[in-house]
């Protein structure tokens, strides 16, 4: 009745503590009719009635559960044999007895088990003998014989139910099992990430149909190479972190190279996570593709790069009109500093110059022609005014939508200035 290392002593102690208080009723008719003295009475009951609770919780002490419940089996099989021998091995008590012990045995431990429980039953016998010479007489009363199979029927039929209940939980748990196995090898299967298994050196296990788009077969083949395809560069790093993660089952995230069987470069983000199990340890690796990301971030960063390198000034704002970005050039124009403006409303820096109508004919334009430009006067922050020219586009996305707008504009050639009250305050600068 093999189950957890505490479930199997509770499941024998149960059944242990049921036939044992059988046993006692049986040998209580044996002892009866044969006249016992006192201290065989007293013996019976710390045999029956008291040791399968002393030998539970040994087994729930022991720093070994399963294996102190174990050798309880054969513990039982030796004082059994010993009771037989002491009565004079009644022929059905001796094979009801022999016949429960070995079964419980043979079903938690196999034919070793077998071995193991007739030597330890036989051993209590010879035992005994060896103290208190041979004594024989195997005839029973029809009472104690009628006691006798119906245990041993009753005995079978109690270990063939728990032996039922625990290959019905086996069942499903493999069912389970399965379940799960098919649904991660459906995942596995049909993912756009690369889901690999290697072994602690760094050898296939596993690959998902994923890989087969960007490696050849022979470079797939269990037990090769794993980071054969793995640029040079990456590739001593790839495998440190697998050798690291297997040995402290600690997770790990990097960046490699692979080149794929067209010989093109891409790039992956590989998390690589340690499996136990099969008397050793098994390395996941899961692969998202961001060569594309990575250009794209690329592209973003260049073309960061060159707005700031821009003369013009740049203001960029979302479709409410809430700055993103601004360039240096905007900054060394307008005197404002990129923290005092992203996050604001474009309204914000407006100089005031103006009247409001004069923005909204402009932004009017622009979402009527996406496009508006023209010169007017404007004033720094430290209320200098000079003449800009400006342009207003607005950005649109597939469906038509204007997700930016985007303002460029600079200083033009002088011309003679408008007579203005520089004192008139800028929102920026209200306190």
């Amino acid at each position: 009745m093999e189950v957890g290392a505490q479930g199997l002593a509770q499941t024998n102690y149960l059944v242990r503590s049921a036939a044992f208080a059988y046993l006692f009723v049986v040998l209580a008719v044996v002892l009866w009719e044969c006249g016992a003295p006192p201290l065989a009475w007293g013996l019976m009951v710390l045999q029956f009635l008291v040791y399968p609770h002393l030998v539970y919780w040994r087994a729930r002490l022991s720093p070994r559960p399963t294996r102190a419940e174990l050798d309880n089996l054969f513990l039982d099989a030796a004082l059994l044999a010993a009771w037989c021998a002491a009565l004079g091995f009644p022929t059905w008590l001796t094979f009801g007895v022999v016949s429960a012990t070995t079964l419980n045995a043979v079903v938690n431990r196999g034919l070793q088990g077998l071995a193991w429980s007739i030597t330890c039953s036989a051993g209590g016998a010879v035992l005994w003998i060896l103290v208190r010479g041979l004594h024989y007489a195997p005839q029973t009363s029809d009472l104690v014989t009628t006691l006798c199979i119906l245990g041993v029927f009753a005995y079978v039929a109690m270990v063939g139910a728990v032996v039922h209940a625990q290959n019905r939980r086996l069942a499903a748990t493999r069912d389970a099992l399965r379940r799960s196995e098919e649904s991660f090898r459906l995942i596995a299967e049909h993912a756009a990430d690369l889901i690999g298994m290697v072994d602690g050196e760094g050898r296939w296990l596993y690959t998902s149909p994923s890989y087969e788009r960007i490696l050849e077969p022979d470079d797939l083949a269990a037990g090769t190479n794993a980071f054969r395809k793995v640029h040079p560069e990456d590739a001593d790093a790839v495998l440190t972190a697998v050798l690291r993660s297997s040995v402290t089952a600690k997770p790990r995230d990097l960046t490699m190279r692979i080149a794929d069987k067209e010989g093109r470069v891409r790039q992956y983000k590989t998390r690589i996570q340690a499996l136990a199990g099969n008397g050793g340890r098994r390395v996941l690796l899961v692969s998202q593709d961001v060569t594309d990301l990575r250009d794209s971030e690329e592209r973003v960063s260049l073309a960061a790069k060159a707005l700031e390198t821009l003369t013009q000034a740049v203001v960029i704002t979302g479709a409410d009109g809430t700055i993103f970005s601004v360039n240096r050039a905007f900054t060394e124009l307008t005197g404002f500093t990129r923290e005092e403006v992203v996050g604001q409303s474009e309204k914000s820096i407006r100089n005031a110059m103006q009247a409001p109508a004069y923005y909204d004919e402009i932004y009017a334009a622009v979402l009527r022609d996406d496009y508006w430009s023209g010169t007017t006067w404007a004033r720094r922050k430290n209320g200098t005014v000079y003449r800009e020219w400006r342009m207003v586009r607005a950005v649109r996305d597939a469906n038509g939508a204007i997700t930016y707008f985007m303002m460029v504009f600079s200083e033009v050639g002088a011309g003679p200035s408008p007579t203005v009250d520089i004192t008139t305050p800028n929102p920026l600068l209200r306190g």
